[in-house]
């Protein structure tokens, strides 16, 4: 049974991450409230307890939290088999929302892959005996502000997540790839995924005005059309006029992004979700 798109469950883990107070515990405890006010998980159990509708409600049992429910059995941290397909041990192709865990080593651990290099988890490494996100790299190895732990070894597709809605974010990253290979020669894998590699170059190849980048400016304005934003009478010229630096400021205001009319790594990326 499908519970969340795969964009759903990473916004609530996310916010369970970010905006609910929690504490590592490692025990039978299904999201329960401790004398501290937090709210009391281990690592996979963070996990089950989204899936089973945890709302960080003071006033529902367990938060919310009904075991069993939703179609989401109960599973263990490194039963990725039983919960996941298209399971795989090469990391360089990781899919937003899929399943990380550390089966076939002695640790029993799993956490979820939020995109951008990033990893949801409830743990103790670091110190943090939270739930929090830390980070990955394209060979699964983990690490927290630079510091590495025990890298994952599997992920997979869960069943319980539709990751249709991934494809257009997909696409578009690649589309975004192969243009900065054929204007700039960055030697990118089409691989569709905002990782390191498509950081680095994002963030060497900027956009600003009048720049002489005809290709990119087209994928740029071809982008911002698609988007709702007029890019002036001339339309996809491969020009950084005016008309498409107003565009650029514009849609940085109304996502939240620096105003500069610069298109750097946190507009690029913006651009392809």
């Amino acid at each position: 049974m499908i519970v969340f798109t795969s964009k759903q469950f990473i916004d609530k883990l996310k916010w369970l991450a970010n905006d609910v107070p929690t504490i590592y515990y490692s025990g039978h405890y299904w999201s329960r409230l401790n004398s501290q006010d937090k709210w009391q998980f281990d690592c996979v159990v963070s996990i089950k307890s989204i899936l089973w509708g945890f709302k960080a409600d003071k006033n529902l049992f367990r938060g919310g939290t009904v075991y069993g429910s939703n179609g989401v059995k109960d599973f263990s941290c490194n039963s990725i088999y039983n919960v996941c397909k298209d399971v795989s041990r090469d990391f360089s192709k990781l899919v937003p929302g899929e399943y990380l865990c550390m089966k076939d080593t002695k640790y029993n651990h799993s956490g979820i892959y939020l995109g951008n290099g990033k990893v949801f988890e409830c743990t103790t490494a670091w110190k943090t005996r939270r739930c929090m996100i830390s980070d990955i790299n394209s060979k699964g190895e983990r690490s927290y502000k630079n510091v590495k732990s025990v890298p994952w070894t599997y992920h997979g597709k869960l069943i319980y997540i539709d990751y249709e809605d991934e494809k257009e974010e997909k696409n578009q990253v690649a589309i975004l790839q192969s243009k900065l290979n054929e204007q700039w020669n960055c030697h990118l894998e089409i691989d569709g995924h905002f990782g390191p590699l498509t950081t680095k170059a994002c963030q060497e190849h900027l956009l600003r005005l009048k720049i002489d980048a005809p290709i990119m400016v087209k994928w740029l304005q071809t982008r911002l059309i698609d988007l709702g934003y007029s890019v002036g009478k001339c339309g996809i010229d491969g020009g950084f006029g005016y008309d498409t630096l107003n565009a650029v400021k514009k849609y940085q205001k109304e996502h939240n992004l620096k105003v500069d009319g610069v298109v750097g790594k946190n507009t690029y990326k913006s651009l392809t979700e």
